[in-house]
């Protein structure tokens, strides 16, 4: 059961599990065979990270009004900042690239929806996670 705490387990292996999990529930709520778009999960994955980089952010503020030396936390609020703003300028590029690419049928969809897309939001989650949250 070491598997289960090991980093980059939790920074890897959850985020695939959990693009098999949504391209599921996708599949489920609307009802019919399974789409392509179904596995178009990378808008989620980005805003999974941002709101990950933005809860640890107001957790890191707490810890500073608790804590007297603050200045280990001041550059991991600094750090997180930054890593919210990356994560940020990231969602806006993948939520352009699905409304250049998921209406249409051309070559190269599955290209930038299902693989850039997704690597790009499971990416900054899994960065998060060893990175910035240092699990």
């Amino acid at each position: 059961m070491k598997i289960l705490v090991h980093p980059y387990f939790v920074a890897v292996v959850i985020p695939v599990i959990l693009l098999v999990c949504g391209a599921f529930a996708r599949k489920l709520v609307r009802g019919t065979a399974w789409e392509k778009r179904d596995f178009y999960l990378g808008v989620e994955f980005t805003l999974a990270a941002l709101s990950s980089a933005l809860v640890n952010l107001f957790d890191l503020a707490k810890a500073m009004q608790q804590s007297s030396p603050p200045a280990v936390l001041s550059s991991q609020v600094a750090a997180t900042a930054g890593f919210a703003c990356v994560t940020f300028l990231i969602l806006l590029w993948v939520l352009s690239t699905h409304q250049d690419w998921e209406k249409s049928d051309r070559n190269g969809q599955f290209l930038r929806l299902g693989i850039l897309a997704n690597i790009a939001g499971s990416g900054l989650l899994c960065a998060f996670v060893l990175i910035v949250k240092g699990v």
